[in-house]
């Protein structure tokens, strides 16, 4: 295809862009406020973790014994995002520098959800779960002007 041809088609994927974030911004970036929620992440992160690893592992051939080390996987590497973007933010990063970061870290939460659904936890995992998603719900709409506040996991 000439690349004349592609310049109509890319204007067009712009202009639908544009106008599906039309009204929608994102809140006005205060890196210290950023930066202690990240740090408040982190913990809740590591305390997620933790409290995950001392549930009782589901037997092999339960149904769940796959879903769970899943699931053991992301919440490890939740964990160790949440610790490079508290820690680049600490450092003074900014919106730019840190949305990979906070991106790829949102992609392993979703992931995360989708496998906690067929994964049995404790009362435990849930409560530190909820503290990790209220401190998620008050950095994403410094990071993304569409954010959808993420809403407890239901089985």
């Amino acid at each position: 295809m000439p690349t004349g041809c592609l310049v109509p088609i890319f204007a067009a994927v712009s202009l639908s862009l544009a106008a599906g974030s039309a009204g929608a911004e994102l809140a006005p970036w205060d890196q210290g406020k950023v930066t202690e929620t990240a740090r408040q992440l982190e913990r809740a992160a590591q305390d997620l973790y933790d409290t995950f690893y001392k549930q009782p592992v589901p037997t092999v051939g339960s149904g769940q014994a796959r879903s769970y080390q899943r699931l053991k996987q992301k919440i490890r590497g939740i964990k160790m995002q949440a610790s490079q973007l508290a820690g680049d933010l600490e450092k003074g990063e900014g919106l730019e520098a840190t949305l990979p970061a906070y991106e790829d870290l949102m992609q392993l939460v979703r992931s995360a959800r989708d496998d906690a659904r067929s994964v049995f936890t404790t009362k435990s995992v849930e409560e530190k779960a909820a503290v990790a998603r209220e401190q998620l719900n008050q950095l994403g709409p410094y990071y993304d002007p569409n954010y959808e506040s993420l809403k407890p996991v239901t089985p």
